[in-house]
């Protein structure tokens, strides 16, 4: 079977870039992130002032069951009922704040996501060619959706949880220590163990938490192709080649995500166990000193609930550990990708047009350093002239006019308009001169008259049908079941091949553009449609600079230059007639196809 990708080795999570990258985030949350704060503090502290209420009014309860018996007064229930009213007051009025502080969390992270998502979509337009094809589609995917979900979930399920439990352990300390120094101290001695293990705990199961996503990225990319390659698996019986696949980084994306859950996991019952070992602690404690009274009963019962609230945030932090490492392996993914270099683009000059000629002067190429796709390549085109590029499967003829896309940049030589190297215009201004119509058609999943319209945006219904009638395609459009309005599914299957690059080529007619480009335009085409599409493209490139890629030569005998490249290099060139009487590669092309 084929070779599987395997993933990089593993490695942790850089803590100190995620956290500093998570920070990035959120400086433009400032005012915000104040408020939530401060809506935390004020929810925290009426929760923790309320135990101590409660065990007061416990302990006018309790004195005033002892007087009664020492026929020495009643139970103050008018206190009682105070007490308990302020209480439920404060727990109302931090119920509010609470949600306050959930709002604007919330309110920051999906507005975080929203321009993440705006950002990663910005840099896929910007990368160089290279790097956009190292990058598989699936990963990518993964990045802008799982991965920003993740991260969004860690800000506002984390932040809330974290942000609360600090001010919580903090609030709770001093209330304990406000009713006993050493009860508090005896709860207290057992937390700095436990947040060493968990501090141990936590970074060997980083490892796994970014390696789950990782592999979660490749399943996604390697689903994507198999169901865009469907058709092709089916035709060469790879089902099974492919669910091995599927299973290979199935599996791993399982190992590693239950790996990094079972060690995570270890910290709840962890806290659990210190939680129990505290109970025991302060109840044994809390009778001495009752039985000294050094303490109040109704100090206990708060002490009680103090300890609750001061293991339950410990606790909180530890189950939130899984969704904060969660987040950085996340943020780690997301911030790779946006950190690759943008495709340079050194100057803003714009160029005007096409005055008089194009020119390639000794421009050498190659796709890495060790192998030249194109070599020493020397040709003018006037303005106005149709070249034609041949040659076999590999001999350099698309790079040739990626070259000219500025899709990449020479390695050697210059390509120049009108005397000036295109290097010294801004990228997209040498693009805008361009309509370029390649082999593999592509179409959005839209209406037919969208995507035609996408050569140009402000087109009328007429310009669009005109333009569909000069390429014979109005005739099947009108057939579809909403004409042109028929929306176009995901993969444009439901429309034939010639009959999708019959749209693209009509797309590239409403562009407009000075210098067109067509890549084997009409190789998906029967010959019957292949002559009536050439004569809407002889019109079309009248008074047009046009590189045409072909392999069917019948198409190109009224070029004005015919190139004919081998590895790279130019073996002819010439007029039809001229390369006829050479009686080379050319004639002998020329000759096999007619016979075949």
């Amino acid at each position: 079977m084929p070779p599987i990708k395997r993933q990089p080795p593993e490695k942790a999570v850089d803590n100190r870039k995620a956290i500093k990258n998570i920070l990035y985030l959120l400086k433009d949350y400032k005012l915000k992130l104040l408020i939530t704060f401060i809506c935390a503090l004020i929810s925290t502290v009426f929760t923790i002032i309320a135990p101590l209420l409660i065990g007061m009014a416990t302990t006018t309860i309790f004195d005033g069951i002892n007087a009664i018996n020492a026929n020495a007064g009643t139970i103050d229930f008018n206190r009682i009922l105070f007490l308990l009213e302020v209480v439920v007051v404060l727990y109302i009025v931090s119920a509010v704040f609470s949600y306050l502080q959930s709002w604007f969390l919330i309110k920051i992270s999906t507005d975080i996501s929203f321009n993440l998502r705006r950002r990663i979509m910005e840099k896929i337009t910007l990368l160089s060619m290279e790097d956009v094809g190292e990058n598989k589609r699936g990963d990518i995917l993964s990045r802008v959706t799982n991965d920003i979900d993740s991260l969004q979930t860690g800000i506002t399920q984390s932040f809330i949880q974290l942000m609360t439990a600090v001010i919580t352990i903090v609030g709770v300390v001093i209330m304990m220590l406000y009713i006993n120094v050493l009860m508090t101290l005896a709860a207290l001695i057992l937390i700095p163990i436990a947040f060493i293990l968990i501090t141990l705990i936590t970074k060997y199961s980083q490892v796994y938490f970014l390696k789950q996503l990782s592999y979660k990225g490749s399943l996604n990319a390697q689903i994507e192709e198999t169901f865009v390659g469907h058709d092709i698996i089916r035709t060469f019986n790879q089902e099974d080649i492919e669910m091995e696949k599927f299973e290979y980084y199935s599996e791993n994306w399982f190992k590693h995500e239950w790996k990094s859950q079972f060690f995570s996991s270890f910290n709840g019952p962890l806290m659990n166990f210190i939680s129990n070992i505290a109970y025991v602690a302060i109840a044994v404690l809390g009778a001495i000193l009752v039985i000294q009274r050094a303490i109040a009963v109704g100090d206990i019962l708060a002490f009680f609930q103090y300890i609750r609230n001061f293991t339950h945030p410990i606790q909180q932090i530890t189950r939130v550990m899984n969704l904060v490492q969660t987040a950085m392996a996340a943020g780690e993914r997301i911030f790779e990708f946006l950190e690759i270099d943008e495709e340079e683009n050194p100057s803003d000059v714009e160029i005007s047009g096409l005055k008089e000629e194009i020119t390639f002067e000794n421009v050498s190429f190659g796709y890495n350093e060790n192998e030249m796709i194109i070599k020493d390549l020397s040709f003018n085109v006037k303005k106005g002239d149709k070249i034609a590029i041949i040659g076999e499967t590999g001999a350099g003829k698309t790079t040739i006019v990626k070259l000219l896309m500025r899709f990449y940049d020479v390695d050697a030589g210059e390509i120049r308009i009108d005397g000036v190297n295109i290097n010294e215009y801004d990228k997209h201004s040498v693009r805008s001169l361009i309509g370029m119509v390649l082999q593999d058609s592509w179409l959005f999943s839209d209406t037919v008259a969208n995507n035609i319209r996408y050569g140009k945006l402000d087109a009328t219904e007429e310009e669009i049908i005109n333009v569909a009638r000069q390429v014979r395609a109005d005739d099947f459009i009108m057939q579809l079941p909403d004409g042109y309005e028929t929306v176009l599914n995901e993969d444009s299957d439901n429309i034939s091949h010639g009959q999708k690059q019959l749209l693209t080529i009509a797309r590239t007619i409403l562009a407009d553009k000075e210098i067109l480009i067509l890549d084997e335009a009409t190789s998906s085409v029967d010959t019957r449609t292949e002559k009536l599409i050439q004569e809407a493209m002889d019109k079309l490139m009248e008074n047009r600079t046009s590189f045409i890629i072909a392999h069917r030569l019948s198409t190109i005998k009224n070029a004005d230059n015919i190139i004919a490249i081998e590895n790279g290099e130019i073996i002819e060139q010439g007029t039809h007639e001229e390369l006829l009487s050479q009686k080379g590669y050319y004639y002998n092309t020329l000759n096999h196809q007619e016979d075949s």
